[in-house]
């Protein structure tokens, strides 16, 4: 009896000293190291063709794919895939839009956001914040240089502009071997 106590404390301290060491690991990951496993493992499907996005804090573990609706076309006139879409995905892909998918520590956000052209910007559909706070997310991107602004707009109720909580970054073309990769 005393043998398997013995044994089952230092399983014990065994799997606590693993556990630690494996939360140690993890702790460290940044947004880049989160979008290397999972590109690595498939992960990022269907947003081949477009950028991925990281921001300026290098501690920060959330990033985001960007994909233009340019892009998109391209790939199903390419493929002969646009006249397969139903009518309204058709339409849709006329629009000029780019879409967003989010991902914190790696798990994706909750869908894409597709953001449309609003002059020199990307903007999204207004929504609620609470009863008396409308707010929409605006995206701003310098395509030489790959620099961009993601904000939450916070408005008034008559729409005008309150205030706003930005992150600033670069993004960076996902590479084409990469991009076949992700359509399987």
């Amino acid at each position: 009896m005393r043998i398997i106590s013995v044994n089952i404390m230092l399983f014990a301290i065994l799997l606590f000293s693993v556990l630690s060491l494996h939360a140690q690991n993890l702790a460290g990951l940044t947004a880049r190291d989160y979008y290397k496993k999972l590109s690595a493992a498939g992960g990022t499907n269907n947003m081949a063709g477009g950028h991925a996005c990281f921001q300026d804090d290098q501690k920060a573990s959330s990033f985001f794919i960007l994909r233009e609706s340019k892009n998109l076309r391209d790939s199903k006139l390419a493929d002969g895939g646009l006249s397969k879409l139903p009518q309204a995905a058709q339409d849709l892909t006329k629009k000029d839009f780019v879409m967003v998918r989010g991902y914190a520590e790696g798990i994706p956000w909750s869908g894409e956001e597709l953001l449309e052209k609003d002059e020199g910007s990307w903007i999204s559909d207004l929504r609620m914040l609470d009863e008396r706070t409308p707010i929409r997310i605006r995206f701003d991107i310098n395509w030489e240089t790959l620099r961009y602004k993601y904000a939450v707009e916070l408005l008034d109720m008559d729409l005008t502009y309150r205030s706003e909580a930005a992150s600033f970054g670069s993004c960076e073309e996902i590479p084409a071997d990469k991009q076949l990769h992700l359509e399987k």
